[in-house]
């Protein structure tokens, strides 16, 4: 029989303690409406001329809570003298009819989540009416408060997928 190791055992802990600390050690990021204006612009169609309504954009949470209202509120700002942006809450509040093109001739955006550990990556779901809905999983970067699209990568869409 061994006599007790009552050293060993502050060993053994300080060696789960540094293990766990390095399984953490990726750096999370919050993401703000920053990276969402980045994403959400780049799918908004052109904008109008000076004498036509600005185009119409359904922003739809692909399986997520909707964007808490103070997003929404930015992310309006960023592009209101150029595009209507309308936030819905479910995809039917968009399309009067399944398969249909989004109301008001708009064009809607399924945005996920911004991933808050790098890889950065959200999905965005497309869909105007006139063809089938399209789907991209975007990476981004981030240094600083700046965001920049890293790669775009078409994906089926999951969501926006209306009738087949």
């Amino acid at each position: 029989m061994c006599p007790p190791r009552p050293r060993l055992v502050p060993v053994v802990l300080a060696l789960l303690a540094v293990a766990g600390c390095a399984g953490g050690s990726e750096e999370t990021t919050e993401i703000g409406v920053d990276a969402y204006n980045l994403v959400i612009a780049e799918f908004l169609p052109p904008p109008a001329g000076d004498d036509e309504d600005p185009p119409v954009v359904f922003i739809a949470r692909l399986g997520e809570e909707p964007f808490e209202l103070d997003v929404q509120v930015s992310m309006i700002e960023a592009v209101d003298e150029t595009h209507d942006l309308r936030f819905v809450d479910t995809v039917a509040a968009a399309i009067d009819d399944e398969g249909a093109a989004p109301r008001d001739d708009g064009l809607l955006l399924g945005v996920g989540t911004v991933a808050a550990t790098e890889p950065h990556l959200v999905r965005v779901e497309i869909f105007t009416g006139t063809d089938a809905p399209t789907a991209q999983l975007l990476t981004l970067g981030r240094q600083a408060d700046r965001w920049w699209i890293e790669m775009r990568e078409p994906v089926e869409p999951e969501v926006l997928i209306g009738d087949e």
